[in-house]
């Protein structure tokens, strides 16, 4: 057991590519942890949290389908999770909120995430709240989304593709929590999650992509009409939502209070 002050951490939604890379690196810094699935939200029934001393709050959706809707999904596991921290004193809970978040949201997704946001704030127990922008590293949403594209010869790329990201590698992700764990400078702080630079959707997928692969653009009302008739079209509804948002956050701050270098995100195949 590592000599700091992290014991045991709870994770939900362990098994998505976040949960999946978090238990590993943690296990590699002597950081055991607790996998909470989704079978335990839908049973109502938890593994033993009573030695936890921290929670990672990841479980959440990205897109609403016939069975699966924000509110009861991004909302009410949040309040699941707030209550399993005070039954156990849990002392900290780390939730993944969404970067471009905010009280004048009109994103479905986003407004549920704020929602979210607010019962942590509101619940008397101490959080680091971090919005990240796209995370990247090996079979990650984005690039399995891409790969797949890759794979008919075509990428589409949504409107001009002129869109800001500031895409952040999964393992700084992982370093990023890992700081948080223990440093109190994260305390009850509101956060985004980004990488050192902006690079546009467009020069993204294009240093991303073979020669051989070409790229198409699609108008953003084409890009909507397909994305909310069509489950198989390459983007989702929210996915559209948060590229057009155009969304870049404050990686100075980020910096500032991990002292960690970041990885620049020049391509998905990093």
């Amino acid at each position: 057991m590592n000599s700091n002050s992290t014991d045991l951490v709870a994770i939900s939604g362990a098994k998505g590519f976040v949960g999946k890379n978090l238990r590993k690196f943690l296990s590699q810094h002597n950081i055991q942890s607790i996998p909470i699935s989704r079978t335990h939200f839908n049973n109502n029934q938890f593994p033993k949290l009573k030695k936890v001393t921290h929670f990672v709050h990841l479980a959440g959706i990205g897109s609403e389908s016939i069975d699966q809707k924000f509110q009861n999904v991004n909302i009410e596991t949040t309040k699941t999770v707030i209550e399993l921290c005070k039954k156990n004193r849990i002392k900290k809970i780390i939730y993944f909120s969404g970067l471009g978040v905010s009280k004048n949201s009109r994103s479905s997704y986003f407004i549920s995430k704020f929602n979210a946001e607010q019962l942590i704030k509101n619940s008397g127990l101490q959080y680091t709240i971090f919005r990240p922008s796209y995370i990247v590293g090996k079979d990650d949403y984005l690039t399995k989304n891409i790969s797949k594209q890759i794979s008919k010869n075509q990428v589409l790329i949504p409107g001009s593709g002129k869109f800001m990201l500031q895409p952040i590698s999964i393992v700084d992700v992982c370093s990023c929590i890992n700081v948080a764990l223990n440093s109190s400078k994260f305390s009850n702080k509101i956060i985004d999650l980004v990488g050192p630079n902006e690079i546009s959707f467009e020069k993204l997928i294009k240093q991303s992509i073979p020669n051989n692969v070409k790229t198409k653009k699609i108008t953003l009302e084409s890009a909507y009409k397909q994305a909310l008739n069509d489950i198989n079209f390459e983007y989702g509804v929210e996915d559209l939502n948060i590229l057009v948002g155009n969304y870049t956050g404050n990686h100075k701050k980020l910096k500032n209070l991990t002292n960690l270098v970041f990885k620049k995100i020049k391509s998905l195949n990093t």
